[in-house]
Formats: C-alpha cells, structure tokens, sequence
C-alpha cells in the first residue's frame, strides 16, 4: 500500500480487484481544498482504459509487475501463447490484453511479458518499432504533407501516413497508440557502407 499522492506512471495498482496499468497522472488542487490525484488507468485483464482519483492521502493498492523474457510461440483461438524460456513453462494471455499491437508479435520471437502476482497479464512492446510499407497508394495530387493517407504495413497493421510516404519505405511506429513517427532514412539507421575489401 502506499499513498495516492506516490502514484507514478507504470505503476500497477489494484483497482475493484483488477490490475491496471498507470498511464499518466497528476496531482490538481490547493491545500486549502485538498489535493486530489487523478490518473488514467489501463485494465491489463482486457484493455480497457478508466479514469480514477483519490485525495492524496487515500491510500492505495500496488502491485509488484514483474518482466519475464519469453518466447511468443502461437494464436490459439482468442489466446496468445507464450514460453518461459528458463522453465519452458507455457503461459496464455488473452488477445483483448494487448488488442492491435498482436500485430508486432512474430512467431518465435522474444520479448518481455508482464506478470502481476505469477499471472501474465500484458506484453512490455518496445516504444518504438521500424517497419516497411507494404502497400500505400499515391499522394494525393495537391494534398498537402499535412493530409494524411492510410498505408498497410508489412505486418498487417493498417495506420496514417502523410502523403509523401511510399510503399516499401520504412517508417516509425509507436506502439502504444499506433501512429506514425517518422520516415526512416538509411542513415538514421546507423548504416555503414561496406568496404569493398
């Protein structure tokens, strides 16, 4: 337990028995009214992003999250399965924890899953993926770089571009909301040119 007024971004808190994920918050108010915390929460069972405040001094329940490095083996219906890849242990976590972003998972990859009290509950994506541009149709003739088309992704994610993006550019995603970043360049990519020895 700790004080409502020690909440942080990342946080884990339960909240009428569930888990969820603290995305932001911020303390509002005077001393003589009292303080109140007022954060924006996400459900790590489903997903589902509520709103919640207390005063400062409310206490509240939080939780350890845990990272385990594991394998994403499979779909299975409505269920995404995972391997500790220490124990060889298998973990399901429902599809609706982690939504759209399933699709930055790729078979046998590796990555962190989040547990809370020996239960995975959400999958920790890295900030910021580069991907390719599988197909994207043509700017718009006298659209401006302020208009914004929909391209598909190698991945199958379907997001906003501007109209300058083309189809097997790579570009920069957030994986948190899904947008666009920015279009990636050779060079930002550390590239080096090879030498012909």
């Amino acid at each position: 337990m700790k004080d409502a007024a020690e909440i942080r971004t990342g946080n884990v808190l339960r909240v009428n028995q569930k888990f969820c994920k603290v995305l932001s918050q911020e303390i509002r108010g005077t001393g003589k009214f009292g303080k109140i915390v007022h954060a924006k929460l996400k459900n790590l069972q489903d997903g589902n992003m509520i709103e919640k405040s207390w005063r400062t001094e409310d206490r509240v329940d939080d939780v350890e999250l845990e990272h385990v490095k594991m394998q994403y083996l499979y779909r299975e219906g409505s269920q995404l399965i995972f391997m500790n890849m220490q124990t060889y242990e298998q973990f399901a976590l429902p599809v609706q924890a982690i939504e759209k972003r399933e699709n930055f998972l790729r078979e046998n990859m590796e990555i962190d899953v989040e547990f809370v009290e020996g239960k995975p509950m959400s999958v920790a994506f890295p900030k910021i993926v580069e991907l390719k541009v599988a197909s994207a149709a043509p700017p718009v003739k006298g659209g401006s770089d302020s208009t914004y088309k929909e391209v598909e992704l190698e991945n199958g994610l379907k997001i906003l571009v501007p109209q300058f993006i083309k189809e097997g550019e790579s570009i920069r995603v957030d994986t948190e909301n899904l947008s666009y970043l920015e279009r990636v360049t050779v060079k930002s990519m550390g590239e080096q040119p090879r030498s012909s020895s």
